[in-house]
Formats: C-alpha cells, sequence, structure tokens
C-alpha cells in the first residue's frame, strides 16, 4: 500500500512539473507561426511547454487615400504560480484597447436607485428654453 502511494505522489508530481511547475526561463518553444501579408496584416501564434500561449491578428482597412483603419485581435494564456488559468482575449481598434478576461477586476453592479434615476433622466431630456437676444445699450 505504501509503494502505491509514494509512485501515485511520484507520477503526480512528474505531471505537474511537465504541466507548468518548471524554471520559466526555461521554457521550451513548442509552437510558433506567424504570417506576414504585403498590405500590412499579419497573424502570429506560439506556445511553450510551460503553458504559455498567445494569438494575434492585425488587419488594415482603407478608409481614404491617405488613411487606413488598424484593427487587432488577439489572446493569450498563462498559468500562474499557483497553477491557475490566466486567459485574456482583447480587441483593439478605434474604441481603444478593450480586454476580457477571467483574471481582470470587473465594475460592481449600478446599484437599483441609480439605474431607476439614470432610466428616468433619460426618458425626460431637459427642455431647451428659447435662447433671447439680449437688449442693445446705447
Amino acid at each position: 500500500m505504501m509503494k502505491l502511494i509514494v509512485l501515485s505522489a511520484l507520477i503526480v508530481t512528474t505531471v505537474l512539473a511537465q504541466r507548468g511547475g518548471g524554471d520559466p526561463k526555461q521554457a521550451q518553444i513548442i509552437r510558433s507561426e506567424s504570417d506576414i501579408q504585403p498590405e500590412g496584416s499579419y497573424q502570429f501564434a506560439y506556445e511553450t511547454d510551460n503553458g504559455i500561449s498567445a494569438q494575434e491578428q492585425g488587419n488594415i482597412q482603407p478608409q481614404g487615400p491617405e488613411q487606413a483603419l488598424k484593427s487587432v485581435q488577439g489572446q493569450f494564456q498563462f498559468l500562474t504560480p499557483e497553477n491557475e488559468q490566466i486567459q485574456i482575449s482583447y480587441v483593439a481598434d478605434e474604441n481603444g484597447y478593450q480586454p476580457t478576461g477571467n483574471a481582470l477586476p470587473t465594475p460592481p453592479p449600478i446599484p437599483i436607485a441609480i439605474q431607476k434615476a439614470l432610466e428616468y433622466i433619460a426618458a425626460h431630456p431637459e427642455k431647451a428654453e428659447p435662447q433671447q437676444q439680449p437688449g442693445r445699450r446705447f
């Protein structure tokens, strides 16, 4: 029975060490791809043996003779020292950088009273009063 416990512990330790418990400075790249197009669009992806991976693609859409709309989307993931999987997806375009993921903080919900007040304000906009011309003074 003791041999079975020791053997099980050894197997679990070996699997966890291979999964990401090693030195991150010694990580080996197990997959790497990249593709750059002449018009400027690109994509890349990589993965290491310690659980880090990323992929991204960028596009350029002409908006005029000298303007282009650039957009990038991608994701990356890694294991924390506590062996927690972190995954972040993102889009970067004319609206800025917009990340989403399981490790990002989220704002608290809007209280019901404030939500009702915002809905009331939106439903009852302030009425613009006609502007009066000031009288002439001599």
